[in-house]
């Protein structure tokens, strides 16, 4: 059975199920799932999940992403971006230090609201669905983290953008916001998702390939699951560890640091994410997710 995590690059205008469906072709196996949309107008890194893998889709779509965003200002977009109909224009300009001002208000924690055009769900509706239907919804703010905001390119009224963010962070709605906090307004001209945790964009396959491609050549690219836990510190076990370890049984250890997650191996292989906990002044490691099979 394939098991591992393939960096795709997603093209424009196909969704995200389509690559999933893509990969399953290319593959010939039923069980690959993304780890997060990436919307139909956006393109860029998108790491699809076959396998075993399926079970780590989670903790990558808990990873930073890095986006390169084109925009213009001055227009504002129903859609938020370059797909949309012009619903309001403005003459108001600005330099680029008033640019690099601004955008300091927008790095750190910050206040969103999904835009209308996503594939958030409200009440089992997809808000896209219901936008295209000229219908508006309350959406609920979210908190999220932009830990760099670094202007590539200005040209009044065009920029280009280096975003680094936390999950959940809509770009389309980060432009908007900036946008009005300059007096004008501003859309996504093209949005390229380029970093996924440890995934880059040039090492990613294109999904137009993914049918050209031999299934060796694919199979080569893929990665192990423990790929994408990188970020967790690794605990080597001694091999008479195996059976509980496999099992998910709590095992007791020497001293390491409480309620953290540790990459569990036993020798060098991968088992699964296991949790330190203290008890008596004695230390134990509780199984949180196996990956292993025999």
């Amino acid at each position: 059975m394939i098991s591992g995590i393939i960096n795709i690059d997603k093209e424009m205008g196909i969704s995200s199920n389509k690559c999933v469906s893509l990969v399953k072709k290319a593959l010939d196996t039923k069980k690959v799932g993304h780890t997060g949309t990436l919307d139909l107008e956006a393109e860029g890194v998108l790491p699809i999940v076959i396998g075993k893998a399926t079970r780590v889709s989670d903790f990558l779509m808990d990873e930073e992403k890095e986006y390169i965003t084109k925009v213009i200002f001055g227009k504002r977009t129903d859609t938020l971006d370059y797909s949309g109909e012009i619903v309001d224009t403005s003459d108001k300009t600005f330099s680029k230090e008033e640019l690099e001002k601004a955008i300091k208000d927008f790095t750190g924690n910050i206040i969103q609201i999904p835009p209308m055009y996503s594939a958030l769900k409200v009440n089992g509706q997809k808000l896209y669905d219901l936008a295209r239907k000229g219908i508006e919804v309350e959406r609920k703010k979210r908190k999220v983290t932009i830990f760099s905001f670094e202007i590539i390119d200005f040209d009044f009224p065009f920029a280009s953008f280096k975003i680094v963010c936390s999950k959940g962070t809509y770009i389309r709605s980060l432009i908007d916001d900036l946008g009005e906090f300059l007096g004008t307004f501003a859309y996504v001209d093209r949005l390229t998702r380029s970093k996924v945790g440890d995934f880059y964009i040039q090492d990613a396959i294109k999904s137009q390939d993914l049918l050209e491609l031999s299934k060796e050549n694919i199979l080569s690219k893929i990665k192990p699951v423990d790929f994408a836990l990188k970020s967790y510190p690794e605990i080597i076990l001694d091999k008479s560890y195996l059976k509980q370890a496999t099992n998910g049984m709590t095992m007791q250890v020497n001293e390491m640091k409480v309620d953290s997650l540790y990459r569990i191996y036993v020798e060098n292989v991968f088992i699964g994410l296991g949790k330190a906990h203290k008890s008596k002044d004695k230390y134990f490691l509780k199984m949180e997710k196996v990956f292993y099979e025999k």
